[in-house]
Order: structure tokens, then C-alpha cells, then sequence
């Protein structure tokens, strides 16, 4: 017999395969998924994702064809995305806050280690799909959280939960802040080569800014074609600590300077078709040892503004080959080509004073 706790998921299987079934204006996913079997990554048409069971006997030395996307495996029981491409409610002007973003809680760091202190980067966001973590996101005013795309593509977007300052995510004591995803969409993203690999989050409610949840910047617009070579930047996630490594109870850093394209590709494995102008790298090319890696996807990467002291996010955990190799930095979608697109369809949200 079916008890009356089960009818809302009854509802939302049976409104979700009338949707897919009637509507044209959803995001579909143009590639084979094997998202359903478990351990497995999103597989493209061309670019095959890894399977963290069947990685070759001889890491040191992988094909060209598997560069992997660096979300945490999870199982997709449902197959069919309902991901809108539309727009959030248009605004004449965009509202602010009396707030700063982009500003860590320093006094909270641990110096010299991987592991952040508490509440040391408050615009942290965690994914989480029918309550497992998988994927990260960065808080960019008090209604939208930015992400990668295929961390939603493929995805119930109602059935994504997003937590907001947090530090020990297997810590059943805390009580992190929580919110729901009302809408996600996306701006032309490729599976075939991850080209743009950006998405936007709209959540059911506004999130209170505190000390301990703050937005990140985003770069001015005057910094558009700025490509920030040399600068050392650190990406944050609960990542793997390895490849093919369970993903880590605390919220990590890395340091690694960012490469300018024409480097990244003649001087790694990387070929010209893989790096887009949308792209960005950032790792350390002929050693390696430094890098995200899986879980860490749609999680930020940062970099200190000499002028003001405040952190902005310059790109967005994409996809890499493997994690931290010799000759396969990490590879970030560039947020400088994409700050009109952010900013108009975030508008309804209230970003803080001088945010861009």
C-alpha cells in the first residue's frame, strides 16, 4: 500500500515525465549519459569521462581522450534534465546591499596547510542531489549561486540542495544554512568539448549575509579581457584529496598560478581544440602535484585584488585529466566572458555595494 509520505515524489516523477514528454524549452542533454551506473562521470560524445575502476594501470602516462569532469559521482535516477534556459524575472536596475563580498575570515586561518580554517570563505556553496554531495558553487548576492553547467545539466534542479557556510560537511551537528534550487539554466553549454560550462542558480529564498556567508566578487567590468597570467589564484572545494579518492569531510585549498592559453597548450598535453577562449588554465604544467580534482566542480577559483584586499572569482571548476599530472593543469571556465550574462540574469538578486 502507498503511505501518503511517498505522493510528493510519486508527483514530481509523473510531473517530470509529462515535462520532458510536452516541452521543447527544456535543457536536454545532447550526450550519452552514464550517470545512472554508479562510480561512472557524465561521458560526452568524443571526450570519454573516466571511470575511477577502470583508470589505466599506468597513471603517469593517460590518453588524450579522457579528461574528466570534477564533480563527485553520483547516480542520476532520473536520466532526463529539467533545467530551463530561460531568464529570472527582468529588473529596470540592480538592487544593492549595504555589504562587502569578496572579504575572508582571516583570523580563522590555518597557515602553512590544505585545510581552510572555519568560515575562511564564506561564499562556499555545497550541491547536493537527493541529499549526496557532489559538486560546488559560489554565492554571488543574496538569491544566486554560480556553478558549472554540468554540475545541473541532467539534473532536477528542484532536487538540488545548496548549503551556505560550511565548513565540516560530514558534521551532522552543524547547522549550515540551506536553500533549494527554484531555477537553473545555463549559457550554451557543449558537451562535446565542455565549452561554457557556466550556470546560474536560482534559489527559493534570499540568504542572510553574515560574517559567516558572504558573497564573492565578481571582476569589474573594465577586467573583461584581463586573462590574469602569472597570477596565483586558489580554488576551494570538498573535493577528492587524490585521484580516485573519496571526497574530504573539510572544505580544502590549493594554490596554483594561472597559465596563459598558448602556454597551456604548447606546453602540456592539452591540444588547441581543447583549450577554448572561454577557458582558462591554471596548475603547475610539467610537475604537477597541485590541482582540484573530483567533487571539486563548480566550486571557485580566486584571486586577491591588489587595490582593494578583496577576493574575486575569476573562474569555475570545469574538467581535467585526471588530478594534479605532469602536463594536465586543471582547466576552468573564464567568468570575464561570461560577467554581462551573469549580471543580467542575476539582477533580481541584491548584490553588495561595488560588487562589479
Amino acid at each position: 500500500m502507498l503511505h501518503v509520505h511517498h505522493w510528493p515524489l510519486i508527483l514530481a516523477i509523473i510531473c517530470g515525465i509529462c515535462m520532458a514528454a510536452s516541452s521543447t524549452s527544456f535543457f536536454t542533454a545532447s550526450a550519452s549519459f552514464s550517470s545512472s551506473i554508479p562510480g561512472k562521470y557524465h561521458q560526452p560524445k568524443r571526450l570519454r569521462a573516466t571511470n575511477a575502476s577502470q583508470n589505466s594501470s599506468s597513471p603517469s602516462t593517460p590518453s588524450l581522450d579522457k579528461p574528466v569532469f570534477r564533480q563527485n559521482p553520483i547516480k542520476n535516477w532520473f536520466g532526463s534534465a529539467f533545467n530551463r534556459n530561460n531568464s529570472p524575472p527582468a529588473e529596470d536596475q540592480l538592487t544593492t546591499c549595504s555589504c562587502r563580498c569578496g572579504e575572508r575570515n582571516d583570523e580563522s586561518r590555518i597557515v602553512g596547510g590544505t585545510t581552510t580554517g572555519v568560515s575562511e570563505y564564506p561564499w562556499m556553496a555545497r550541491l547536493s542531489y537527493f541529499n549526496r554531495f557532489y559538486c560546488g558553487g559560489t554565492l554571488i548576492n543574496d538569491r544566486y549561486v554560480l556553478t558549472a553547467a554540468h554540475c545541473v545539466k541532467g539534473f532536477m534542479w528542484f532536487m538540488i540542495k545548496v548549503t551556505f557556510g560550511e565548513h565540516d560537511r560530514c558534521n551532522d551537528k552543524e547547522r549550515p544554512e540551506t536553500r533549494f534550487v527554484l531555477r537553473a539554466f545555463s549559457q550554451k553549454f557543449s558537451f562535446s568539448n565542455f565549452d561554457n560550462d557556466i550556470a546560474l542558480l536560482r534559489l527559493n529564498d534570499r540568504v542572510p549575509i553574515t560574517s559567516f556567508i558572504r558573497p564573492i566578487c565578481l571582476p569589474r567590468m573594465d577586467q573583461r579581457n584581463d586573462l590574469f597570467v602569472g597570477v596565483r589564484a586558489v580554488a576551494t572545494g570538498w573535493g577528492t584529496l587524490k585521484e580516485d579518492g573519496k571526497p574530504s569531510c573539510l572544505l580544502q585549498e590549493v594554490e596554483v598560478p594561472v597559465l596563459d592559453n598558448d602556454e597551456c597548450v604548447g606546453q602540456t598535453n592539452y591540444t588547441q581544440k581543447m583549450i577554448t577562449k572561454n577557458m582558462m588554465c591554471s596548475g603547475y604544467p610539467g610537475v604537477g602535484g597541485r590541482d582540484s580534482c573530483q567533487g571539486d566542480s563548480g566550486g571557485p577559483l580566486v584571486r586577491l585584488r591588489p587595490d582593494d584586499k578583496r577576493f574575486e572569482q575569476i573562474g569555475i571548476v570545469s574538467w581535467g585529466n585526471g588530478c594534479a599530472r605532469p602536463n594536465y593543469p586543471g582547466v576552468y571556465t573564464r567568468v570575464t566572458k561570461y560577467l554581462d550574462w551573469i549580471v543580467e540574469n542575476s539582477r533580481d538578486g541584491c548584490f553588495c555595494d561595488g560588487d562589479y
